[in-house]
């Protein structure tokens, strides 16, 4: 099973954070399965809390995972808990597209009745993950939020060398979520999500679970690729906004944008 994942920033920098990734997914993985991984123009991963080269750069990832389909993978994935353009993309390749804050999202509700989510220090991605819970029809599930001490240019640098003093950020803020009646924790950002993975955060004690959105995200794709290829399910439904645009229409589109 080939697999695409895309990252949200360039390949060049963040070689440290792509390593740790390599890391989780190695830890998770089904042996047979291969990942070829691709990186979005955006320099800046801080650049996404901003609305602007947030969306730009998902344009940029639906085109990934575009190539990444025409190329031959079995599926693909975005690295990023705010599953940029993912809806977008399954309109245009035949394979499963999985957003992993999406599919991490569904699992806890299915492991308890409420959970809480942990995300970085910055109140535009807090407030991002809030709006996606929404989309998802979940708030209702959702025991709160709590925002990282660690400013995130820490969390991510230095955070890389050593996670310890920010996965104790991260459960320190999950043991307020569960005294407000949270069952499970989501982590809210996908570079936590590889900090608290690294270090084996998988639950708080009292077992209560503790989810990193990219290897929910990276198994559920496995699962889709299975249903898909075994089960004889559909790469996803098409009717209504996620009918497929033929490839002729895509690039016809593209050509219009110089893209």
């Amino acid at each position: 099973m080939k697999l695409a994942v895309v990252h949200i920033n360039a390949e060049r920098g963040s070689e440290p954070y792509t390593e740790m990734v390599t890391e989780v997914f190695n830890r998770v993985k089904r042996p047979d399965t291969e990942i070829v991984h691709r990186w979005a123009k955006l320099k800046r991963a801080t650049d996404t809390v901003f609305g602007y080269p947030y969306l730009l750069n998902s344009v940029d990832v639906i085109h990934n995972i575009l190539d990444a389909g025409r190329s031959g993978v079995d599926g693909a994935m975005v690295a990023c808990s705010g599953d940029p353009g993912i809806t977008e993309a399954r309109t245009l390749v035949d394979v499963p597209v999985v957003g992993p804050w999406e599919a991490t999202l569904h699992l806890a509700s299915s492991y308890a009745y409420r959970f809480g989510v942990v995300t970085v220090e910055d109140r535009a991605w807090s407030e991002t993950c809030h709006s996606l819970i929404a989309k998802n029809g979940l708030l209702d599930r959702c025991a709160g939020f709590e925002r990282i001490e660690t400013p995130s240019a820490k969390a991510f640098t230095e955070g890389f060398a050593n996670p310890d003093f920010v996965v104790k950020d991260i459960v320190n803020q999950a043991n307020k979520l569960i005294e407000r009646g949270a069952g499970a924790i989501v982590i809210g950002s996908a570079g936590l999500s590889t900090l608290a993975g690294s270090a084996g955060l998988t639950q708080i004690e009292g077992g209560i679970p503790v989810f990193e959105t990219l290897s929910i995200g990276l198994k559920t794709l496995e699962l889709r690729v299975d249903l898909t290829q075994k089960g004889g399910l559909p790469s996803t439904s098409r009717t209504g906004y996620t009918q497929r645009l033929d490839d002729q229409g895509t690039d016809r589109v593209r050509s219009l944008f110089g893209l």
